[in-house]
């Protein structure tokens, strides 16, 4: 109920609705990782149905595809684990590298669904947008551009709609999942043993499915569209690895606190950023940066 109410403040349109919205999977999280998978998909299905019940049916189902039943499946792999003597207390749990790759691949398909579902036509996007635009500079006192000056900006970020909504998404989910696990650890419910989100590295298997996507995300109409999505996914998933290569390296400096601050200050602002992240992430995963670094030298114990 928390989670519809969350997403239903976006109808409001003050201030405070789209932080609402970013936080509405935030109590599915919760309710799996601190109370289990079964808990978790009755939190994502009932938040799915009030939203569709009260604000409409493809609502309700966009919203159970896009945030919902991913962030309900990412908290149940971070919450698998099997026995293992060998293990510390036991158990060994499933990794969060993989977690995030597959949870970038889900999120991927997620938006290629909502895609189809909405009727994504970017030649009739990038028309409404303008009409938009257009009505909304008219009511300034200054001079109101043409469609020719507009179209091509417009244009742009039309086409780059696959890949900023996967990005998004994904964040949101990320954010989701390890706020709801820091509330459960907090709350002594979250069985699994912290692990600090900056020390994942994605396999390298990662950076085949990003480099096909990227060459996919060239073609033109809906496998342009498709690669697209699954790119924007795997590069924000590359980007947050690219800031923990940065939390890695900034270890044991006195500056560390406010350069990442800083820097992340500035990737709220700018996507420049989050560009030169995804390549550093990228360039870890494929050349093994922290394993080499953390890896014992010769002669040395």
């Amino acid at each position: 109920m928390a989670a519809a109410l969350l997403f239903a403040g976006l109808i409001s349109g003050t201030a405070l609705a789209f932080p609402l919205f970013i936080l509405s999977p935030l109590p599915i999280a919760i309710a799996a990782l601190g109370f289990g998978t079964l808990s978790g998909a009755a939190a994502a299905t009932l938040a799915s149905a009030l939203i569709g019940f009260t604000l409409s049916y493809l609502a309700g189902g966009l919203y159970f595809i896009l945030f919902a039943a991913p962030v309900a499946w990412a908290a149940h792999l971070v919450g698998l684990s099997r026995p293992d003597d060998a293990a510390p207390g036991g158990r060994q749990w499933f990794p969060l590298d993989v977690v995030l790759m597959r949870v970038a691949l889900a999120i991927s398909v997620a938006v290629v669904l909502t895609g189809f579902l909405l009727g994504y036509d970017p030649e009739a996007l990038i028309t409404q947008t303008l009409a938009v635009l257009k009505t909304w500079l008219a009511q300034t006192d200054g001079v109101t551009p043409t469609d020719a000056e507009l179209e091509p900006l417009v244009r742009f970020n039309i086409a780059l709609m696959p890949f900023t909504s996967a990005s998004l998404a994904l964040g949101i989910l990320v954010l989701a999942t390890w706020l709801g696990a820091r509330i459960a650890k907090m709350s002594g419910l979250l069985k699994r043993e912290w692990t600090p989100l900056w020390t994942v590295v994605l396999p390298q298997s990662a950076a085949l499915f990003f480099g096909l996507a990227f060459v996919a995300s060239m073609l033109p109409g809906i496998p342009g569209q498709i690669g697209g999505a699954v790119a924007g996914a795997m590069g924000f998933a590359f980007a947050l690895t690219g800031f923990g290569l940065l939390h890695a390296v900034l270890i044991g400096k006195a500056a560390r606190p406010l350069l990442l601050f800083l820097v992340y200050a500035v990737s709220f602002i700018f996507l420049l950023p989050l560009g030169i992240m995804a390549v550093v992430g990228l360039a870890d995963t494929a050349l093994q940066f922290r394993a080499r670094r953390s890896a014992p030298r010769p002669g040395i114990s």
